[in-house]
């Protein structure tokens, strides 16, 4: 089923990446995510942030750079459905850096966090939502 909403539009209408959607509008990213595309968008729900200090959450807030560098990790040019999914091991993110991909007994893995929904058409995209914020190589080390 396509959706006729726009990434943006589909994250605020689920009611479910409150948090997400305050760091994109943050970030000044909106725009990306409603009419830029397509892009595949693993995107962490608002239970991910549960795992994630607000200190760290206030860290990457506070810096435009950092933030828009863990948004864009989260974003990959093109649609991949799940079944794409299955047969690819590694995605090119927005940020630069590499998300690995893989196939274990409970489901698909991004960065070893699973996919908890996927395939949300959209416009300009997909989503699949995952269990964790996934942070960037330079963002993990900034964070230790």
């Amino acid at each position: 089923m396509v959706c006729v909403k726009s990434i943006l539009e589909t994250l605020r209408e689920s009611g479910m990446f409150v948090t997400f959607l305050d760091l994109v509008q943050a970030a000044g990213l909106e725009g990306r995510l409603s009419t830029e595309g397509p892009y595949t968008l693993f995107v962490p729900n608002d239970d991910a942030f549960r795992s994630v200090s607000p200190s760290e959450l206030d860290a990457i807030r506070g810096n435009a750079d950092r933030l828009t560098d863990v948004l864009n990790y989260h974003i990959v040019p093109g649609v991949h459905s799940m079944i794409d999914l299955l047969g690819i091991r590694t995605l090119r993110s927005l940020e630069g850096e590499d998300l690995t991909v893989e196939i274990a007994p409970e489901g698909v893995l991004v960065n070893n966090v699973p996919v908890v929904e996927s395939d949300a058409w959209c416009t300009n995209g997909i989503c699949h939502a995952v269990y964790t914020l996934l942070l960037p190589p330079v963002a993990r080390t900034a964070a230790v």
